[in-house]
């Protein structure tokens, strides 16, 4: 068994990367991604502190996302997943507390660490910032911390922490973390990034999975008609439509 390390973290977040197609200077389509791991994936408010879940089985991975955080948060939650499903050993199930970087709990610290180099890699960040900015002297505006969290889709204090651990913040950065919301929408960007979203949906091929069930006679009708409206998907009314278009 591999004792990762920061470095090692950082070394198995860009393999990753291109293990899934994403180059080190692009931004995360991360329901695409998702989708493409075959990660069946419920978006759902959840009570309490958790962040999310994960569940990894002989034959599928699961995660759950709580909607009750913004959804800079609820990306780095997935990142934060995914090394549970994709890179711990062992790993089977998990309720996760993600960007906490607490190194009481081992896994959960690596998590957090390995979503940051996932989500928001060096190099990635470098090329987004203006050479003046980099250059001996400089300091990283507010402009661009703003655009980067923007491009990457993470919270305001997920791309501090990953700034400082790169070096680039070179003075005190605490009044960036005021008025984040308030900032974002004065430099012209929607606020949805820094807003909960408390919705329900579902990515991955749970429907897929639900229809070949009855199409096999593994389940009755009156079941997989259940299982799709646990998604919010009515059967029954999609086809009383079709009927009145033909109508």
């Amino acid at each position: 068994m591999v004792a990762f390390n920061d470095k090692i973290l950082e070394v198995r977040a860009n393999k990753f990367r291109r293990q899934c197609g994403i180059s080190d200077d692009s931004a995360i389509d991360f329901e695409k991604l998702l989708i493409s791991l075959d990660v069946l994936t419920v978006f759902k408010p959840l009570n309490g502190e958790f962040s999310g879940m994960a569940l990894r089985t002989r034959s599928s991975n699961f995660m759950m996302i709580n909607t009750k955080n913004p959804v800079g948060r609820q990306h780095f939650t997935i990142g934060h997943e995914l090394y549970h499903l994709f890179i711990q050993e062992g790993f089977s199930f998990k309720m996760c507390k993600a960007g906490k970087f607490d190194k009481k709990d081992r896994e959960e610290y690596n998590a957090d660490i390995f979503s940051s180099y996932f989500l928001m890699p060096e190099v990635g960040i470098i090329k987004q910032i203006p050479e003046e900015e980099l250059a001996w002297g400089g300091e990283i505006s507010l402009a661009t911390i703003i655009k980067l969290e923007q491009y990457f889709g993470v919270s305001r204090s997920a791309l501090l922490i990953r700034l400082d651990k790169i070096g680039l913040l070179r003075t005190d950065y605490s009044n960036y973390k005021k008025d984040v919301k308030k900032s974002a929408i004065e430099h012209g960007y929607s606020d949805r990034l820094y807003s909960k979203t408390d919705e329900f949906k579902v990515v991955g091929n749970y429907g897929i999975k639900a229809k070949e069930l009855f199409d096999k006679d593994k389940i009755s009708e009156s079941h997989y008609l259940s299982l799709m409206f646990d998604i919010n998907i009515d059967i029954d009314n999609l086809n009383n439509k079709e009927d009145d278009k033909e109508i």
